[in-house]
């Protein structure tokens, strides 16, 4: 019985579903269900019910589930003491986030690594989504957070949260965040957005397309902080994650209100082809811990949190 095995079989646990679980575990789907049925014949059992659509665990699939899960926890345990205690973040750490996660998230991480490690040297990148993720390919920066838009390949990513798009006007305008916006009444709003290309402008136009466009052409805007002042000053509105306006609407700035249906994914990657420092793990965690904590704490109105394997 090997480890990966295991791994394997608690991908299937997870997902009920051979084709999934091979996704997961970034395998075929012939070598996944090959590595289970090698268990099932060291075990000398059957552990799952194959059937037409999915499959189900049988009795002894399921005790040797609670069993895996209990041995991996063990495993993850002793890896981080063993990190812990050998490893210290050291040297240098470049990180590049997405404006939006500024006020909400980036700056406490960043503030409570320097704190926890004053001893290394931190650089911190800003710029939209599809920028960040190109810091990082090309190996500007060693660690980046973005919207989970576009391709992935030679980056090792993990869900960080999503969260539901807003629309914004003036305070005066008195929009709510219990009463969702249909985007069809987005229909004829004078709007300031970012420029092309972007991923928030794709979705902002796709969300737009079906409700008809505004007879003015959009005011175009680098970056958010401009577009909450315009919007803010009356007869604008705009369309952003709520994470990028979290701090005006709190302030009393503007007002906000989910849009139904609209929805923003944020990532944590890093490049499969770089070693992954100490320094990179803690300031993930941190990143990682700090959202979870927001997200349950319901300080980052409208974000889910990834479900847990």
């Amino acid at each position: 019985m090997k480890i990966r095995q295991l791994e394997y079989f608690m991908h299937v646990v997870n997902t009920l579903n051979i084709t999934h679980a091979a996704e997961r575990a970034n395998v075929s789907q012939p070598a996944l269900s090959r590595q289970v049925q090698l268990l099932e014949e060291e075990l000398g059992t059957q552990l799952v019910d194959r059937r037409p659509r999915g499959v189900a665990l049988t009795p002894s699939g399921q005790k040797l589930a609670d069993h895996v899960r209990a041995l991996m926890q063990n495993v993850e345990l002793i890896k981080e003491d063993i990190i812990a205690a050998e490893t210290r973040p050291a040297g240098s750490l470049r990180i590049s986030s997405a404006y939006s996660l500024r006020g909400l998230l980036i700056a406490d991480v960043a503030a409570e690594f320097h704190r926890l490690h004053p001893q290394v040297d931190l650089e911190i990148h800003e710029g939209v989504s599809i920028n960040v993720r190109e810091e990082l390919v090309t190996r500007h920066v060693d660690l980046a957070i973005y919207s989970d838009h576009g391709a992935s390949r030679g980056l090792n990513r993990q869900a960080l949260c999503s969260e539901g798009l807003v629309l914004l006007s003036s305070a005066a305008a008195g929009l709510k965040m219990g009463s969702p916006v249909p985007s069809a009444d987005l229909a004829g709003l004078d709007l300031v957005l970012t420029p092309s290309p972007n991923g928030l402008r794709r979705v902002v136009e796709d969300l737009l397309s079906p409700s008809g466009a505004s007879p003015n052409p959009p005011v175009i805007v680098e970056t958010n902080s401009i577009i909450i002042d315009l919007v803010s000053r009356g007869g604008l509105h705009s369309i952003l994650p709520y994470s990028a306006c979290h701090q005006a609407f709190m302030r009393g700035d503007i007002s906000i209100a989910p849009i139904t249906g609209a929805t923003w994914p944020w990532v944590i990657a890093t490049s499969r082809d770089r070693p992954r420092t100490a320094a990179m793990r803690v300031f993930s965690d941190l990143v990682i811990s700090r959202a979870r904590r927001l997200v349950k704490d319901e300080l980052w109105a409208t974000a889910e949190l990834p479900p847990e394997d």
